[in-house]
């Protein structure tokens, strides 16, 4: 008696556990097909939307392409025949495991859990040009709710992406020069400088000073041709530079150029290059040959592990600082090199 009233107790927790089970199923099912049904509302009644926006195509739950519109075809260049019975893969998405991947792990979720996904999809047009577009993903189901397959409806965003990128890029560059803006500078030059420390890898940074030469031609010529000097000293860093180089403008008067895996020897041999040769580019905005002297190339390096970003900008800056007091031109660095003479450059303006 006993052992029948433990098997019934236990078919009615199970049955109170299946009933449980599809009440929720249930109820996840009536909200999926009250947001499909809102959302074929939206679509009907969406009178001003186009096929030209509206990019669609279909597939079956292997990703086998069963529909596509004239929209997607004639924006990708495809003829219909050319993607009907055929995977996305290697159709209009590049045919690799990484994308594969990426894309099984969202469509997953549609055709598991019949999801509506929203996202980003590369998708690639008949002359295999890659596009960026917009995807509204949702599962097709039959009478029964059962995922039959997905809908995409997808806009082309490259042009916004692109034009997006493109500001971001000017928010970070210089208007007169477009080398990287103070901001923008500094923030690379302590993520390099950290990365540099936690490898123990060389890391220099070289300081082109333009303060003087930029207060004599601006006050004794024109600020037009300040401007240009401005100009032709930013050219003349990117030309001598490493390809890997970062340079940046700061303090409005200084750039600087970001050199990793770059030995104290070899930055000193660089900025003497840009020293001297900046010289006859200078003349050439009407500078004479005593007064084109005037920029200051510091340079230091990574301490070893107990030297920080913070002191190394200060120091760099302190060697300036320091230079144009006494009027101190041509190339300079830090009190360590007078143990090496050798890497040294020094010229005094003659008063």
């Amino acid at each position: 008696m006993f052992i029948g009233s433990i098997s019934l107790a236990v078919v009615a927790l199970i049955l109170i556990g299946i009933c449980v089970w599809q009440y929720k199923k249930l109820k996840t099912l009536q909200l999926q097909l009250k947001e499909l049904l809102q959302e074929t509302s939206a679509q009907t009644s969406d009178k001003t939307q186009t096929l030209a926006e509206d990019m669609n195509f279909k597939t079956d739950t292997n990703l086998i392409i069963t529909f596509a519109n004239d929209a997607l075809c004639q924006s990708l260049g495809f003829k219909k025949e050319e993607l009907i019975g055929k995977s996305v893969f290697g159709t209009l998405m590049e045919d690799n495991e990484s994308i594969k991947s990426n894309v099984l792990g969202y469509t997953n979720k549609i055709l598991k859990k019949t999801k509506i996904v929203n996202n980003e999809i590369l998708l690639r047009d008949a002359k295999d040009n890659t596009l960026i577009m917009q995807c509204h993903q949702r599962p097709i189901l039959n009478e029964i709710l059962e995922c039959t397959g997905i809908s995409f409806i997808c806009k082309n965003v490259s042009s916004a992406k692109e034009m997006q990128s493109k500001l971001l890029e000017l928010s970070e560059r210089d208007i007169l020069t477009q080398a990287l803006n103070q901001e923008t500078f500094l923030a690379s030059l302590e993520k390099d400088f950290n990365r540099a420390k936690r490898y123990n890898q060389n890391f220099a940074l070289l300081v082109v000073e333009t303060k003087d030469l930029c207060k004599f031609i601006n006050q004794g010529i024109s600020f037009e041709r300040g401007d240009k000097f401005i100009k032709a000293i930013y050219d003349l860093c990117v030309e001598k530079a490493p390809k890997n180089c970062i340079i940046g403008r700061f303090e409005k008067t200084k750039f600087g150029l970001i050199l990793n895996d770059y030995s104290r020897e070899k930055t000193a041999t660089l900025a003497q290059e840009i020293y001297e040769t900046s010289k006859p580019i200078i003349k050439k905005l009407g500078v004479d040959t005593y007064n084109a002297q005037m920029l200051i190339l510091s340079y230091t390096e990574c301490k070893g592990f107990t030297d920080t970003y913070d002191n190394m900008l200060e120091r760099i800056k302190r060697h300036i600082k320091n230079a144009l007091k006494q009027h101190h031109y041509g190339v300079i660095t830090s009190e360590n090199d007078k143990k090496n003479n050798h890497l040294s450059y020094f010229y005094k303006k003659e008063q």
